[in-house]
């Protein structure tokens, strides 16, 4: 997704927690975090402190792989 405006989750259950900015994508407090790792193949670039779920923040999955997600 390249331009999202929803303040809240699919569910209305959260508000959301990134946002896109000229293509990147940003934290609502605005800390760059990697697009790339979001998607299913991932990023093998190292800078982890990128690597957090644009759903939700952890780092222990990626936006595939997030409870917050819609489910197909």
């Amino acid at each position: 997704i390249i331009d999202c405006r929803a303040m809240r989750t699919w569910d209305n259950k959260h508000d959301t927690f990134t946002e896109r900015v000229h293509k990147a994508l940003f934290t609502k407090d605005r800390h760059h975090i990697c697009a790339r790792w979001q998607r299913e193949e991932g990023c093998s670039d190292h800078h982890d402190v990128r690597h957090i779920c644009s759903g939700c923040g952890l780092s222990s999955h990626r936006a595939q792989k997030c409870s917050r997600t819609q489910e197909a």
